[in-house]
C-alpha cells in the first residue's frame, strides 16, 4: 500500500475521531440542556398539577352543590304541586259548601215567604172570622 493512501486513511480516521469527539461533546452539552429543560418543566408542571387538582376538587364540590340545589328545587316543586292540589280541593269544597249554603238560603227564604204568607192568610182569616162574628 502506498504511503499516500496510508496517510489519507490515517487523516480520515483522525478526522473521523475528531468529528466523533466534537459530536460527543455537543451531544453531552445537549443532554445537559435537555436535563435542565426537563427539571424546569417538572418544577413548573408540579404547581400547575397541584392547582389543577384543587380546581377539579372545587369543580366537583360546585357540581355537588348544584345537584343538591336541583334536588331541593325538585322537592320544592313537589311541595308546590301538593299545595296546588290542596288549593284545588279546598276550592271545590268551598264551591260545594257555597252551593249548599245557597240552597239552604233559598230554602230558608221560601220557608220564610211561605210562613209569612201563611201568617198573613191566617191573620186575614182570623180578622174575617172575628169581624164576621161581631156582626151576627
Amino acid at each position: 500500500m502506498d504511503p499516500i493512501y496510508f496517510g489519507l486513511i490515517a487523516f480520515a480516521f483522525t478526522a473521523g475521531v475528531v468529528i466523533f469527539i466534537i459530536v460527543m461533546i455537543e451531544l453531552k452539552g445537549a443532554l445537559k440542556e435537555l436535563k435542565e429543560l426537563i427539571r424546569t418543566a417538572e418544577k413548573s408542571i408540579k404547581p400547575t398539577l397541584t392547582e389543577l387538582q384543587g380546581t377539579l376538587k372545587s369543580l366537583r364540590d360546585f357540581t355537588d352543590n348544584i345537584n343538591e340545589v336541583a334536588e331541593d328545587l325538585r322537592d320544592f316543586s313537589d311541595s308546590l304541586r301538593g299545595v296546588s292540589e290542596n288549593v284545588r280541593t279546598v276550592s271545590e269544597n268551598v264551591k260545594r259548601v257555597s252551593s249548599i249554603v245557597g240552597d239552604v238560603n233559598s230554602l230558608a227564604r221560601v220557608e220564610a215567604s211561605s210562613m209569612k204568607a201563611g201568617v198573613r192568610a191566617g191573620f186575614r182569616a182570623f180578622l174575617k172570622n172575628f169581624m164576621g162574628h161581631d156582626r151576627t
